[in-house]
């Protein structure tokens, strides 16, 4: 394929959170406490409803929360309050240790209700069963007494053990934002006001009980549905904190403490104290804190944790260091480079929650679902009382219970966490692999594609290239040439001037120092007066641009070629030498037995082009592709109805990254690469590429997976809890509906979802 047109575009980025007001500040927080999806909406119906408020963010999956404001309207304090007074604990990002202390009491204090319920609704079940068998001090109770006793037990059991549940249908109800809470606590309370009802018409002997046929009590199933649940809430608790393990691990690998060297002085001080430019001392077992560069001392690195790379590298004074990365052996002090939230382990951190904390398109139309779900559950329960009452004749408190039963066995929750959890451990499960997911939507986008598009240089060849020949022309030394060369590309970042300056460097080369008008033409090559000289280095086009003639012979090979002009004239040629990765051509294979198609598009001479895609099996290529044609040859692609991705690394990929459907950036390459892709592979491994499919593919099948389990759950236990299989002698009562619903979110979704945990992506 080759597509020389040219095509004006602009660089698109897809990077999350960009704010034009200055008067905006984003606030982002831990939020405990909350029982189900309906309590992350309530929250996010409520604080939207302030002044000063642009956008609010609640993840119930991820227990995190983002608002972003004006400070000058509504102070971070009063909204911090205002969660609070909903009924909610919060700690803001900066507060990492509190927010781990208030997880842990938020569990204990689960753990003390569980306890205290669970005691008490055996007792209120043995109470109300007291006729059936002969205990001791119970059987001798009057019936007066037995039941005030029940009361007081069950009241215990709701308002204080159960209380969250009440407070959380108080604040959907206020927020109009129904959910599981407004489920359990019309349940619940219905079965005991009755009780209630009952029990004040007996002990002052009140005839008023016309409703009560029977003349039963129901204080154990009101108490049982507390203390089911509350068991079912615990468990999604401990296990949604399994599906964090994640983040919890990357965190774990930022130092608290950094020693460093300040205006002469040596100090400890907290990480995000460290300046830029400050000189970082780090010994054997210290984890790296920043990103910066070694200038003192010898070293070998484990950056497994960051790459996936098993294997220690040893670091000399010049090198590079990543944070999050350990010194396994050695002492160095660096420069810091990257500090704060740039540094590469912060943006891999924030990259990782903000994934995890979006909601993919699939999750979207749940939402909807859900914003109807428990009102047409209480619609279906006020029909089936109706119907066991009005047209079959059953007593009214036997009837109360059908409708207790649908309204307790409905479990709306399981459609709000069907997407994140899967996505929070897939997520989660890519990091540890070195493969960050820029927005959540790339997750579902990646397991569609078909075309896969390569950039050559740096994606498929190592990007380290070499000089291999040096041609002069008009009067030029070999010398002189590279004196001018070595002059303008030790200006520039891109890999070729990388390997000009190496050659130079290791032949004792100097450089001119007259130097004006620099200028880097993206995906031509560079220019600058030189000792009053025009010149210009760079691929053929450059000179078409500049109408400078190539002489008769035009040499061309298989590598690639760098001319050189000097006042207006081809004054030599360099050959670069690029080699392929090693994995690059069984990457293609599998790739290709997966049945995607794929292209290599390159800004290389033809030649270069043809070697490379002869080498690696690729029947479609370009050659000397600029950057607007490069994005062109994608859209081109998606008007043939392809799915797109495309893998770069370089500033020149930036707009072809943008414009796939996913783009791919190497995370060694240029930022703006980076911030324009979708997903970002930290380690330059192309086979992440076949792992983040996978991953891709097994997270979106665990999401419908989790939607089919959900809605099948419903669709069986609201008709069966609506008594459709009384005729067979089969009922749900309001207590088994409480087990059915409490352990539905844990066995359907949860538990579905934490197959990701251990699934093979190698």
């Amino acid at each position: 394929m080759a597509d020389n047109e040219k095509m004006p575009g602009s660089i698109l980025t897809k990077s999350s959170k960009k704010r034009s007001s200055s008067q905006e500040e984003l606030f982002e927080f831990d939020v405990i406490g909350m029982n189900c999806n309906g309590c992350a909406e309530s929250i996010r119906t409520y604080i939207e409803k302030l002044n000063g408020i642009h956008k609010v963010e609640i993840n119930f999956a991820a227990e995190s929360g983002e608002i972003v404001f004006d400070p000058s309207v509504i102070k971070k304090e009063n909204i911090i309050e205002d969660i609070r007074r909903l009924g909610f604990d919060v700690s803001s990002e900066d507060e990492e240790y509190l927010s781990e202390l208030l997880k842990k009491k938020s569990l204990s204090r689960q753990r003390t209700k569980i306890i205290v319920s669970a005691l008490l609704s055996v007792t209120v079940m043995i109470l109300s069963m007291k006729d059936h068998f002969s205990v001791p001090f119970i059987s001798g109770l009057s019936e007066k007494v037995n039941l005030i006793i029940l009361t007081v037990l069950t009241s215990i059991v709701i308002f204080w053990c159960g209380s969250k549940f009440i407070r959380g249908a108080r604040v959907s109800i206020m927020n109009m934002s129904f959910d599981m809470n407004t489920l359990i606590s019309m349940g619940s309370l219905s079965s005991f006001f009755y009780s209630l009802f009952i029990t004040i018409n007996i002990v002052f002997a009140m005839n008023i009980s016309a409703l009560a046929s029977t003349g039963e009590v129901y204080y154990e199933t009101a108490a049982m549905i507390v203390t089911f649940i509350l068991i079912g809430n615990y468990l999604e608790s401990v296990m949604k904190t399994k599906t964090q393990t994640s983040v919890k691990k990357l965190k774990d690998l930022q130092s608290k403490v950094v020693n460093v060297i300040r205006d002469g002085n040596e100090m400890f001080i907290p990480f995000k104290k460290v300046r830029l430019n400050d000189i970082v001392i780090v010994k054997t077992g210290d984890k790296i804190p920043v990103d910066g560069k070694i200038t003192e001392g010898y070293c070998v690195i484990d950056e497994s944790a960051m790459t996936g790379e098993s294997l220690p590298v040893e670091k000399s004074p010049g090198d590079n260091v990543m944070s999050g990365t350990v010194l396994r052996n050695g002492f160095i002090k660096m420069e810091a480079l990257k500090v704060g939230r740039d540094t590469m382990l912060s943006k891999i951190i924030a990259l990782v929650k903000d994934a995890s904390s979006n909601k993919p398109k699939i999750q979207k139309l749940a939402d909807k679902i859900s914003s109807v779900f428990v009102p047409v559950v209480i619609l279906i329960a006020a029909l089936t009382f109706s119907y066991w009452y009005f047209i079959s004749g059953q007593p009214f408190d036997k009837s109360l219970l059908f409708a207790v039963s649908v309204l307790i066995i409905a479990c709306p929750c399981a459609l709000g966490l069907a997407s994140p959890i899967a996505i929070v451990i897939g997520v989660g499960r890519a990091a540890e692999h070195g493969i960050l997911f820029n927005n959540v939507d790339a997750i579902e986008n990646l397991m569609k594609i078909d075309t896969i598009c390569f950039d050559k240089t740096g994606t498929l060849t190592t990007g380290e290239m070499s000089v291999k020949n040096i041609y002069t022309r008009n009067g030029f030394t070999e010398y002189t040439l590279m004196k001018y060369i070595y002059t303008l590309e030790k200006l520039s970042a891109h890999p070729i001037a990388k390997s000009i300056n190496i050659y130079a460097i290791d032949n004792n080369i100097l450089p001119y120092n007259n130097v004006t008008d620099f200028r880097t033409e993206s995906g031509f090559g560079i220019s600058a007066m030189v000792n009053d000289k025009k010149v210009l280095i760079g691929n053929e086009e450059l000179f078409r641009k500049n109408n400078i003639p190539f002489p008769e012979i035009f040499y061309n090979s298989a590598y690639t070629n760098l001319f050189v002009s000097i006042d207006g004239k081809i004054s030599g040629i360099v050959e670069i030498e690029d080699r392929i990765k090693d994995n690059a051509k069984s990457v293609i294979k599998k790739l290709k037995s997966n049945k995607l198609d794929i292209f290599m598009i390159s800004g290389d001479s033809e030649n270069a082009a043809v070697k490379t895609a002869e080498q690696l099996g690729i029947k479609n290529y370009s050659f000397k592709t600029l950057p607007d044609e490069k994005e062109k040859i994608i859209s081109n692609l998606q008007g043939k109805n392809k799915n797109v991705a495309m893998i770069g690394d370089g500033i020149n990929d930036a707009p072809s990254l943008a414009r796939a459907d996913v783009g791919i950036a190497i995370g060694t390459g240029q930022e703006i690469a980076i911030d324009s892709a979708d997903v970002i592979l930290v380690k330059d491994d192309l086979r992440n590429i076949l792992k983040s499919i996978i991953i891709s593919d097994r997270t979106v099948r665990i999401i419908k997976q989790n939607f089919f389990w959900a809605f099948f759950y419903n669709a069986v236990a609201i008709p069966l809890a609506a008594g459709v299989l009384v005729p067979f002698g089969i009922i749900i009562s309001p207590v088994m509906a409480a087990m059915l619903m409490a352990f539905s979110d844990v066995v359907t979704v949860i538990g579905n979802s934490l197959r990701l945990k251990y699934v093979k992506i190698d």
